[in-house]
């Protein structure tokens, strides 16, 4: 018993411990003041009105009329053939020899011709355009294309131009092709259509230039405007360049470089 009573006398000693009393923290309750937020109904009222601007009607813009340069002369017929004839004996007189040496027998064999008619295609409607502006026959007959500004056109105009007399008999061959394999076939019904395809540029530049008013074939026309006009002879020319001007020389000195009645519609 003795320890049961010290157990309660150190029991009685401990100093008793007041609960705490569990204070809640008042609420602060504080005014809900307005929170300055950005206008944004006047952002949106701006962003509308910034699309609702009128706008401003198109101008339409008036197509320059398809005319001669005033400081520009027409070349006479007789310049327009020697041109014509000239570039076709630099681009594709290759062809004339290349058809009877293949028609002679059969053992010839045309390689080195072809690379050698495709390097004079690449010179003289390339290489020369872009150089000078004017092909082999354009410095025989002092000629040079112009567009209503005065301008050179494009050297792809030129490159177009040329290509005339391929486009023909590329469509001629396809059609003779299409009718020997026979039109019923799938075959002969491609030819066919590549042969009319081929036929179309060269029979509507015809047609242009047989109908129209202005006398402007299909690639004047896409270009806005091209004429063969005569130039004056070029003092700057030097080398080979200056053996074409002799050439010019000559063919004035013939009286080939003069006024005509009027140039063929063909060309």
């Amino acid at each position: 018993m003795g320890l049961l009573e010290k157990a309660g006398q150190i029991e009685s000693d401990k100093p008793s411990v007041d609960k705490q009393e569990i204070v809640e923290p008042e609420t602060v309750k504080e005014a809900s003041e307005p929170i300055a937020q950005p206008d944004l109904v006047k952002k949106k009222k701006e962003k509308r009105s910034r699309r609702k601007k009128t706008r401003k009607p198109r101008e339409k813009k008036v197509r320059a009329p398809k005319v001669l340069p005033e400081d520009s002369e027409l070349a006479s017929p007789t310049q327009f053939r020697i041109k014509k004839y000239s570039d076709f004996l630099v681009s594709w007189g290759w062809t004339i020899p290349l058809v009877g040496f293949t028609a002679w027998g059969n053992d010839f064999q045309p390689t080195i011709f072809v690379l050698a008619g495709m390097g004079l295609i690449a010179f003289n409607l390339g290489f020369m355009v872009y150089t000078t502006g004017r092909t082999t026959g354009n410095w025989i007959t002092r000629t040079i294309y112009v567009n209503t500004k005065g301008e050179n056109p494009h050297q792809s105009y030129i490159f177009l131009k040329g290509m005339t007399f391929p486009l023909v008999i590329l469509g001629i061959i396809a059609i003779l092709t299409a009718t020997a394999t026979g039109l019923a076939e799938n075959a002969g019904k491609i030819q066919l259509a590549l042969g009319l395809f081929f036929l179309l540029p060269p029979l509507l530049d015809y047609l242009f230039y047989r109908f129209k008013s202005d006398d402007l074939g299909l690639w004047d026309t896409l270009y806005g405007g091209v004429w063969l006009v005569k130039t004056a002879k070029a003092a700057e020319s030097k080398g080979w360049l200056k053996r074409l001007e002799q050439l010019g020389d000559y063919t004035e000195a013939q009286g080939w470089l003069s006024d005509g009645d009027k140039k063929e519609s063909s060309d």
